[in-house]
Protein backbone atom coordinates (compact mmCIF):
# COMPACT_ATOMS: atom_id res chain seq x y z
CA UNK A 1 0.00 0.00 0.00
CA UNK A 2 1.43 3.96 -0.74
CA UNK A 3 2.10 5.84 2.13
CA UNK A 4 0.13 8.59 1.13
CA UNK A 5 -3.04 7.40 -0.79
CA UNK A 6 -3.42 6.04 -4.11
CA UNK A 7 -3.42 7.04 -7.33
CA UNK A 8 -6.47 6.69 -9.25
CA UNK A 9 -8.41 8.75 -6.38
CA UNK A 10 -10.36 11.36 -7.47
CA UNK A 11 -8.31 13.95 -5.24
CA UNK A 12 -5.38 13.05 -8.01
CA UNK A 13 -7.62 14.59 -10.51
CA UNK A 14 -7.43 18.00 -9.57
CA UNK A 15 -3.04 17.49 -9.78
CA UNK A 16 -0.89 15.18 -10.68
CA UNK A 17 2.78 15.00 -10.90
CA UNK A 18 4.29 13.18 -13.23
CA UNK A 19 5.85 9.84 -11.42
CA UNK A 20 4.31 8.14 -8.55
CA UNK A 21 7.45 9.07 -5.96
CA UNK A 22 6.20 12.53 -6.61
CA UNK A 23 2.82 12.09 -6.43
CA UNK A 24 3.94 10.27 -2.53
CA UNK A 25 6.05 13.12 -1.72
CA UNK A 26 3.50 16.07 -3.24
CA UNK A 27 0.93 14.24 -0.49
CA UNK A 28 2.82 13.49 2.20
CA UNK A 29 3.74 17.86 1.98
CA UNK A 30 -0.21 18.66 1.12
CA UNK A 31 -0.65 16.42 4.12
CA UNK A 32 1.82 18.44 6.50
CA UNK A 33 0.56 21.89 5.54
CA UNK A 34 -2.91 21.45 6.59
CA UNK A 35 -2.94 24.15 9.21
CA UNK A 36 0.48 25.35 9.06
CA UNK A 37 3.44 26.50 6.57
CA UNK A 38 5.53 23.17 5.93
CA UNK A 39 10.08 24.71 5.74
CA UNK A 40 12.55 23.61 3.44
CA UNK A 41 13.67 20.78 6.06
CA UNK A 42 10.37 19.05 5.71
CA UNK A 43 10.25 18.92 1.50
CA UNK A 44 14.16 17.61 1.74
CA UNK A 45 13.06 15.30 4.39
CA UNK A 46 10.29 14.30 2.44
CA UNK A 47 12.38 13.75 -1.15
CA UNK A 48 15.33 11.96 1.33
CA UNK A 49 12.69 9.29 2.63
CA UNK A 50 11.09 8.73 -0.67
CA UNK A 51 14.81 8.79 -2.44
CA UNK A 52 17.28 6.73 0.79
CA UNK A 53 19.82 5.94 -2.18
CA UNK A 54 20.22 9.25 -3.60
CA UNK A 55 22.99 11.16 -3.45
CA UNK A 56 22.93 15.28 -2.01
CA UNK A 57 22.55 15.99 -5.10
CA UNK A 58 20.04 14.31 -6.69
CA UNK A 59 18.34 14.89 -3.30
CA UNK A 60 18.50 19.07 -3.84
CA UNK A 61 17.61 18.65 -7.37
CA UNK A 62 14.58 16.87 -6.94
CA UNK A 63 13.62 19.39 -3.70
CA UNK A 64 13.98 22.33 -6.05
CA UNK A 65 11.99 20.41 -8.39
CA UNK A 66 9.15 19.62 -6.16
CA UNK A 67 8.77 23.00 -5.12
CA UNK A 68 8.54 24.36 -8.42
CA UNK A 69 6.01 21.78 -9.39
CA UNK A 70 3.78 22.58 -6.37
CA UNK A 71 4.25 26.31 -6.44
CA UNK A 72 3.56 26.09 -10.34
CA UNK A 73 0.60 23.96 -9.67
CA UNK A 74 -1.16 26.21 -7.40
CA UNK A 75 -1.09 24.05 -4.53
CA UNK A 76 1.88 26.11 -2.53
CA UNK A 77 2.92 29.43 -1.99
CA UNK A 78 6.15 30.59 -1.09
CA UNK A 79 7.52 32.66 1.50
CA UNK A 80 9.05 32.92 5.08
CA UNK A 81 7.54 32.76 8.55
CA UNK A 82 8.64 35.60 10.94
CA UNK A 83 11.07 34.54 13.84
CA UNK A 84 8.51 36.67 16.50
CA UNK A 85 4.59 36.21 15.44
CA UNK A 86 5.75 33.06 13.25
CA UNK A 87 3.26 34.24 10.81
CA UNK A 88 3.57 33.32 6.88
CA UNK A 89 4.46 35.84 4.79
CA UNK A 90 4.47 35.21 0.91
CA UNK A 91 7.12 36.12 -1.43
CA UNK A 92 6.49 38.89 -4.20
CA UNK A 93 9.14 37.92 -6.28
CA UNK A 94 8.79 35.02 -9.40
CA UNK A 95 9.28 31.81 -9.06
CA UNK A 96 12.38 31.55 -11.26
CA UNK A 97 13.85 34.16 -8.60
CA UNK A 98 12.47 32.61 -5.79
CA UNK A 99 13.86 29.12 -6.51
CA UNK A 100 17.49 30.85 -7.05
CA UNK A 101 17.26 32.49 -3.66
CA UNK A 102 16.44 28.35 -2.21
CA UNK A 103 19.20 27.29 -4.12
CA UNK A 104 21.65 29.29 -3.71
CA UNK A 105 21.38 28.75 0.63
CA UNK A 106 20.06 25.42 -0.10
CA UNK A 107 23.02 24.29 -1.80
CA UNK A 108 25.86 25.96 -0.69
CA UNK A 109 25.20 25.60 3.01
CA UNK A 110 23.52 21.30 2.40
CA UNK A 111 25.98 19.90 4.51
CA UNK A 112 25.07 22.34 7.40
CA UNK A 113 21.02 22.30 7.81
CA UNK A 114 20.71 25.12 10.07
CA UNK A 115 21.79 27.28 7.82
CA UNK A 116 19.26 26.35 4.98
CA UNK A 117 16.22 24.62 6.60
CA UNK A 118 13.83 27.52 7.59
CA UNK A 119 15.11 29.46 4.38
CA UNK A 120 12.00 29.15 2.60
CA UNK A 121 8.69 28.08 3.95
CA UNK A 122 5.40 26.62 1.81
CA UNK A 123 1.87 27.57 3.05
CA UNK A 124 -0.80 26.17 0.82
CA UNK A 125 -3.34 27.85 -1.21
CA UNK A 126 -7.39 27.30 -0.91
CA UNK A 127 -6.38 25.15 -3.62
CA UNK A 128 -3.81 22.67 -1.97
CA UNK A 129 -6.06 23.05 1.41
CA UNK A 130 -8.73 21.75 -0.73
CA UNK A 131 -6.58 18.64 -2.11
CA UNK A 132 -4.97 18.23 1.24
CA UNK A 133 -8.26 17.67 2.63
CA UNK A 134 -9.28 15.28 0.04
CA UNK A 135 -6.60 13.15 0.88
CA UNK A 136 -6.79 13.19 4.49
CA UNK A 137 -10.57 12.40 4.02
CA UNK A 138 -9.45 9.20 1.73
CA UNK A 139 -6.74 7.97 4.76
CA UNK A 140 -9.15 8.19 7.31
CA UNK A 141 -11.43 6.14 5.34
CA UNK A 142 -8.57 3.42 4.40
CA UNK A 143 -7.51 3.34 8.14
CA UNK A 144 -11.35 3.03 9.32
CA UNK A 145 -11.50 0.28 6.18
CA UNK A 146 -8.66 -1.51 7.67
CA UNK A 147 -9.49 -1.29 11.16
CA UNK A 148 -12.92 -2.96 11.19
Amino acid sequence: MELYGHQDDACYAKSEPTSTAGVAVRNGLLLEGLGKPVDLNAVDWHVRHRNPSASPSEIQNETLELIRAVVSDGLFRLGSVGEKDERFVAWRRSLDRSINKISHVYVKHYDDPEKWMFAAWLSLTAKGEQLAQCLEEKDIDLYRGKGI
